[in-house]
């Protein structure tokens, strides 16, 4: 931040400026960083998702090799439910295809939040070129 140093003397309009220059700042600086943590997040989540989508489709590859008698068990919980080989294979489709759905949608929610921050660094920056024009006149 650009702060002057001369004395304002009989202008307290431009010490009332300089207050509302510096919450803009401040408001826009935290509204930056906030923004910037939520991108953080959100790449954290697609992160996960592709993980667990990419998990289930190496476990649907491997069950599907799997010989149709052989015995299946779903995780419930503490427990293991017998279950057909169809239904882990659709539910493996399931999952992957959620998966899926979900990295598209946080795509999008992270696009939202980089058009969100590449506007308050905009804002940031023009309020500085306003603060250093006031500051030389």
């Amino acid at each position: 931040a650009v702060v002057s140093t001369q004395s304002t003397g009989n202008f307290p309009c431009i010490k009332m400026a300089d207050a509302e220059l510096k919450k803009a700042f401040t408001e826009l600086k935290n509204k930056s960083v906030e923004t910037a943590t939520k991108i953080k997040a959100v790449d954290n989540q697609i992160e996960q998702n592709k993980n667990r989508g990419k998990h289930a489709e190496l476990t649907y590859m491997e069950v599907k090799q799997s010989n149709s008698d052989t015995k299946l068990y779903e995780s419930v919980g503490r427990m293991f439910v017998l279950e057909t080989q169809d239904v882990i294979l659709e539910q493996l489709k399931d999952r992957a295809a959620k998966s899926r759905d979900t990295i598209q949608k946080l795509e999008s929610q992270k696009g939202y939040l980089n058009k969100n921050l590449k506007e308050s660094e905009n804002a940031l920056r023009e309020l500085v070129e306003t603060k250093k024009t006031a500051v030389a006149k």
